[in-house]
């Protein structure tokens, strides 16, 4: 748990804090943030994307889940709101959608209500994402969607970036270089799977890192015809056999996988183009 110094931007004990309602009392329907929904959904997609969903969530509101331990959630100017550890870091659950809180920030056990009954909605405060990085500590982050199907850690440098007054360039959150160590038994492996799928015709391996989201690698798969869905559903399943075929310090890392002419020209084709390490091409 941790306690949040409230002042003006965030919620207190006003219509910004969902508290139980009484009984018989009719709920709203469930508010939905669909930019956020997409935004997020593209960046566990693409860890490029990580830049356009901080750049939506600087404008939206999310919904926070407060104490239910039957303590007070709001003492003096401050409201106690739990926090989940992740990779030995903290973070503060946040929702994009009233839908989404009700889903997934209670125990797994109250999720389901009795047949014929109704969930008890979850006690919270709705907040703008970037009033809440504001008031943060360095170190917390938040968990997005926590526990959700579709869901992202943004780490304390995301915060901070979302506590910013001014947006930044997105371009600048990404880089892409060369191997700093190559997986060889790993790139193997990927390109004893492609030599099967003959639409496959070169392959070049980099280190993608993206700002605030972390670094990995990055396989980038020239195709004959780079619209084929059938042709990169074979590449991506034969990169993933790879990575779990090999010891675990050899795929110890996020791996991503782009195709060079799928959509408009791209500044990370480039860059791959540049600075990438061939290891497979089609004789």
């Amino acid at each position: 748990m941790m306690s949040l110094a409230a002042d003006s931007n965030t919620a207190t004990r006003n219509d910004d804090v969902a508290a139980r309602p009484p009984a018989g009392s009719r709920t709203q329907p469930p508010e939905r943030d669909e930019a956020v929904e997409h935004a997020l959904a593209e960046a566990v997609k693409d860890a490029a994307r990580i830049g356009d969903l901080l750049d939506v969530l600087r404008s939206a509101r999310l919904w926070l889940p407060l104490s239910d331990n039957g303590n007070p959630v709001i003492t003096g100017g401050a409201v106690t709101l739990p926090t989940v550890s992740y990779l030995g870091s903290e973070f503060v659950p946040a929702y994009s959608s009233a839908e989404l809180l009700q889903q997934f920030a209670r125990p797994s056990a109250a999720r389901q209500p009795p047949a014929g009954d109704s969930a008890t909605p979850v006690p919270h405060a709705v907040v703008r994402a970037a009033d809440l990085a504001r008031l943060l500590p360095p170190s917390i982050g938040i968990a997005l969607n926590a526990g959700a199907t579709q869901s992202v850690p943004v780490y304390p440098q995301g915060v901070s970036y979302l506590a910013a007054e001014g947006a930044g360039d997105q371009t600048e959150l990404i880089s892409v270089g060369p191997l700093p160590v190559r997986p060889d038994a790993l790139l193997a492996g990927i390109a004893a799977g492609l030599l099967t799928i003959p639409p496959a015709r070169a392959a070049a391996a980099a280190w993608l890192t993206v700002q605030f989201a972390g670094e990995g690698l990055l396989v980038s798969v020239s195709l004959d015809d780079p619209a084929d869905a059938t042709a990169r559903d074979l590449v991506l399943g034969a990169v993933e056999r790879a990575a779990w075929e090999v010891e675990p310090q050899q795929a110890g890392f996020p791996i991503d996988v782009t195709f060079p002419g799928e959509r408009e020209p791209d500044r990370i084709d480039d860059l791959i183009a540049a600075a990438g390490t061939q290891f497979y091409r089609r004789s």
